[in-house]
């Protein structure tokens, strides 16, 4: 790449790709494939299907009410399927599947946190030398 070009070609940038092509605010860059009609028919598939399963999911978890189980095997179904729901609206809808470091980034600080919430009370509790 030359920031220098001969007259008939304008000159490119160092940092710029060679195959990108700018956006309509004017960005270079990566994200030139998520913004191509392929992709954007693929990711609308896609939440249909998420779409049409939560539909289905929902319409078992009625079938499921109007059966005659037991209290224990009911809840226990019915936390299933609500727990393939969620995932499906946290997974697809929300993104996380494609944010997994920004995901484990919080996941950590809260472990950290939630650390520092138990290990507070409990160290004045107990002082240095064990007196409670």
């Amino acid at each position: 790449m030359t920031i220098f070009a001969p007259p008939d070609q304008p000159p490119t940038h160092p940092q710029e790709p060679p195959h990108a092509e700018p956006h309509a605010e004017g960005h270079q860059g990566s994200h030139a494939d998520h913004d191509s009609p392929e992709a954007i028919k693929k990711e609308t598939v896609r939440y249909i299907i998420v779409f049409f399963a939560l539909a289905v999911l929902t319409g078992v978890t009625v079938g499921v009410s109007k059966m005659h189980l037991a209290v224990h095997e009911a809840i226990i179904l019915a936390l299933s399927i609500a727990s393939v729901k969620a995932f499906l609206v946290a997974a697809y809808f929300m993104h996380l599947l494609s944010e997994r470091k920004l995901i484990y980034s919080v996941l950590l600080l809260t472990v950290i946190f939630f650390g520092m919430l138990i290990w507070g009370p409990w160290q004045h509790h107990y002082d240095v030398l064990g007196h409670s």
